[in-house]
Parts: C-alpha cells; structure tokens; sequence
C-alpha cells in the first residue's frame, strides 16, 4: 500500500471537514450561553477534521486493497489460462 497517498487522502479530507465543521457551527448558533457552548467553531472544526482523516484514510486504504486484490485476481487468472493451455497441448 502506498502510505504517502493514504496520508495525503487523510489530510485532505481532513480539511474538508474542518471546513464543513466550522461552516456547521456558524450556520446553526447555539443558544446556549454556559462556559461548555464557547467557541463551538473550533470545537465542530476539530471533530469535523478527526472525522475526515478517518473517512479519507479509510477510503483510500479500501481501494488500495482492491487494487492489489484485482491484481491478485488477475495473476491467478492468467495462470490458470496457462496451465490449461499447457494441459491443451499435452493432449494432442
């Protein structure tokens, strides 16, 4: 797997939600005024962000497993046209 594109999936999605995240909190105020409802912006940026890295790594790392079971696939396959083209030529 290739870990330099895994991490570069992560953080871009990851600013992608942070985005989404401090979009949310300011298109919704809250009407809550207690010391635990501050600075919501930063709070929904930062959950917005973990969730992204997550997601985007995630992704990113199930495709790259397709693509090396594909080609897994792909070998064996190919392989298996051999030996029956081999076993073919042995019965004539």
């Amino acid at each position: 797997m290739n870990g330099k594109l895994i991490a570069f999936s992560g953080f871009v999605t990851a600013f992608v939600g942070a985005g989404i995240g401090f979009i949310a909190a300011n298109l919704f105020p809250c009407p809550y005024t207690s010391q635990m409802y501050q600075d919501l912006e930063q709070k929904y940026a930062l959950v917005g962000a973990v969730a992204g890295l997550v997601i985007g790594s995630s992704q990113e790392m199930i495709r790259e497993l397709k693509q090396e079971r594909d080609a897994e696939e792909d070998l064996l396959r190919d392989l298996n046209k051999a030996i029956h083209s081999s076993i073919d030529k042995d019965n004539y």
